[in-house]
C-alpha cells in the first residue's frame, strides 16, 4: 500500500513539475522579449543622442560654412555675376 501512495505522490509531483516548467518557460520567454525591446529602445535613444550631440557640437562650424556660402552668394550677386561666374550681359 505504501508503494501505491508513493507512486501516486511521485506522479502528482511530476505532473505539477511539468506545469511549473511550462509556466516558467513562458515567463522566461516573455522576460527575454521585454529585455530585448528595452535594450533596443535604449540603443536607439543613445544613437539619436549621439547624432544630436554631434550636430550641436559642430554647430559653430556649420554656421560659419553657411554664413560663408551666403556671403559669397551675396558678393557674386552684387558684382553682377551669374551662378557660373560669368558676367551678366543683360
Amino acid at each position: 500500500m505504501s508503494s501505491i501512495t508513493t507512486s501516486l505522490s511521485n506522479l502528482l509531483s511530476s505532473f505539477l513539475d511539468i506545469i511549473r516548467s511550462i509556466f516558467l518557460t513562458f515567463y522566461s520567454a516573455l522576460e527575454t522579449v521585454f529585455t530585448t525591446a528595452s535594450s533596443l529602445i535604449s540603443s536607439i535613444v543613445d544613437l539619436f543622442s549621439g547624432a544630436v550631440g554631434f550636430i550641436f557640437g559642430n554647430i559653430a562650424i556649420i554656421g560659419v560654412l553657411v554664413a560663408a556660402f551666403v556671403g559669397y552668394s551675396a558678393y557674386q550677386q552684387k558684382q553682377g555675376r551669374n551662378k557660373k561666374g560669368m558676367l551678366k550681359t543683360s
